[in-house]
């Protein structure tokens, strides 16, 4: 049974504090990444209506702009692929002060079977997609070496 799901784009905020600084002062990329697959991972599970996800990958991870102790960033997801056993999700995460995009990625996800951990079937599929997250399923398929 196929079913069509619902990307509920997820978003989340989040305080800069001094515990997430590299020594630039400026935020550490492991932390903005698991802020980013976190929120990419509460996408997906919404999306599938399944908690039986694992991460496969961040995909193009890229710092635009830098972001300091005590800025509150806004990260939002957009689910762009479903295939068979994986779902991706565009990542953003924007300054709350400025609404400046400070990064972007993507984060694939597999669907498993919980008792063995293997990759298993969703039945779900993507609806139609606007202009901007065509693009980025594009550019998603990109990163992947997909083609249409």
């Amino acid at each position: 049974m196929t079913m069509t799901g619902i990307d509920r784009h997820v978003s989340a905020a989040h305080m800069v504090l001094g515990k997430d600084l590299n020594p630039h002062d400026t935020l550490f990329a492991g932390q903005a990444a698991s802020y980013m697959i976190e929120c990419g991972f509460l996408a997906v599970q919404s999306f599938l209506n399944s908690g039986h996800i694992v991460c496969l990958g961040l995909d193009g991870l890229r710092f635009l702009r830098p972001v300091r102790k005590g800025d509150t960033i806004d990260i939002s997801s957009t689910v762009v692929y479903a295939g068979t056993t994986s779902v991706g999700a565009h990542i953003a995460m924007t300054r709350r002060s400025d609404g400046a995009m400070a990064a972007e990625c993507f984060v694939s996800f597999v669907h498993i079977e919980e008792e063995t951990g293997q990759a298993r079937p969703h039945g779900v599929t993507l609806p139609a997609l606007d202009e901007q997250g065509e693009a980025r399923r594009r550019a998603y398929w990109a990163y992947k070496g997909m083609t249409v």
